[in-house]
């Protein structure tokens, strides 16, 4: 019986080290906003660049009539952007700015949709609804960096221009 009392309390006492030695770990885990920046900026700047060469051209195909030929950049578009958001989601967040960042991932998500939604409406040669969600989509974008302006983002921020 004795035997059994001194295992357990082995058991116990190496849980209670086990804890206390997490307790570092898990403030040592916290990063500050300027560090979830130079995280995430180089995962947005690789957004931006693959978003410079899938949009080449999307302009001038969608003004020339080639409807289902431009939707093509926005179904991409919407591939890579949800990508990126996969890997913005892993990168942790500082404590207190987890939920404005979860609203702006929130943006970026409803970004995607627009592409997407963008795309199936050139495809289905509808022209006029493809323009209503563009002006929905640059809303969006406007939203977007707004919700994280005190970041000071480069790549992370919306910049339709960038692309054109």
């Amino acid at each position: 019986m004795r035997a059994a009392g001194t295992k357990r309390s082995i058991a116990v006492g190496a849980l209670g080290l086990l804890a206390f030695a997490l307790v570092p770990l898990a403030a040592a885990a916290e990063i500050t906003r300027d560090e979830y920046v130079q995280r995430v900026e180089p995962i947005c700047k690789k957004n931006t660049e693959a978003n410079v060469k899938i949009f080449k051209g999307a302009k001038e195909e969608v003004k020339a009539g080639e409807l289902k030929k431009g939707s093509t950049h926005f179904f991409r578009a919407a591939t890579a952007l949800d990508k990126t958001i996969k890997q913005l989601e892993a990168v942790p967040q500082p404590t207190a700015d987890e939920a404005k960042l979860g609203k702006w991932i929130g943006y970026l998500k409803a970004e995607s949709s627009y592409f997407a939604r963008i795309g199936k409406a050139l495809a289905q040669g509808k022209k006029a609804q493809a323009q209503n969600l563009s002006v929905r989509l640059n809303r969006n974008s406007n939203l977007a960096n707004n919700s994280v302006l005190a970041f000071g983002f480069d790549n992370c921020r919306i910049d339709p221009t960038r692309f054109s």
